[in-house]
């Protein structure tokens, strides 16, 4: 115990003779070169949606709506957490004409971490009379409510994939 207490105040000691101890800058004495810190504020968080993977397209003909489920993979680029946010899909009847309509509920997408990405499956109910049984455009929309307050807020869609009715 002795030796403990010897070898503690001599540890506090040199602590404390180091942290008196002057920092010298580097270079010639007469003109010292001292580093110049680069201070950059963090970039905001920024939601891209990166993949979209369809996986099934159901129709229930006595409801007369159908259901997408995909997987949707989400990246923060910015330099924040993200908040807690949304993700709508819209679709677009023809694909390649007509205009984009909302569908469905949004799903929930939580908080990202700055650099990371997050994947989930998502199930989207619409109308079946409204795409009929054509082909359609579908895609998503992260942070459809703005929830987050992002660096770039025009890079939030997805890709659009074309889904055939008849094919499922």
């Amino acid at each position: 115990m002795k030796a403990f207490s010897s070898f503690a105040v001599l540890f506090l000691i040199v602590l404390h003779v180091n942290a008196q101890t002057p920092q010298v800058p580097s270079g010639n004495p007469v003109r010292p070169q001292l580093p110049i810190p680069k201070i950059q504020p963090l970039a905001p968080a920024d939601l891209t949606v990166t993949g979209i993977i369809f996986v099934s397209f159901v129709h229930n003909v006595a409801t007369k709506t159908y259901i997408v489920k995909v997987i949707v993979t989400t990246r923060n680029s910015g330099g924040l957490k993200s908040a807690k946010t949304q993700l709508t899909a819209d679709t677009k009847t023809p694909s390649g004409s007509g205009s984009w309509r909302a569908m469905g509920e949004p799903g929930n997408v939580s908080g990202i971490d700055p650099g990371r990405t997050y994947s989930a499956v998502y199930s989207f109910k619409g109308n079946a009379l409204v795409i009929g049984g054509v082909p359609f455009g579908f895609r998503v929309k992260t942070d459809s409510g703005n929830f987050v307050a992002e660096s770039n807020e025009t890079n939030n869609f997805s890709e659009t994939i074309v889904i055939n009715p008849r094919a499922h």
